[in-house]
């Protein structure tokens, strides 16, 4: 099994973005429930884009397909 997100700098550079992306739906998520509910939506859409590139490295970041 090989790890792309180690491997191979392009996939890299694409997975640390979609991360960044992620965390930042948090950082600016307002304190509502239906707020927190959005993020996590996206967050899991950011995930399975993450999954396309490396599977491995979104399972390890909670994806489940």
């Amino acid at each position: 099994m090989e790890w792309h997100y180690y491997t191979n700098k392009s996939v890299r550079r694409k997975i640390d973005n979609l991360l960044r992306e992620a965390a930042g739906l948090f950082a600016n998520c307002e304190p509502t429930y239906e707020a927190r509910q959005q993020a996590r939506k996206q967050k899991q859409e950011l995930l399975k884009q993450i999954y396309d590139l490396e599977p491995h490295f979104a399972e390890r970041c909670g994806y489940r397909p």
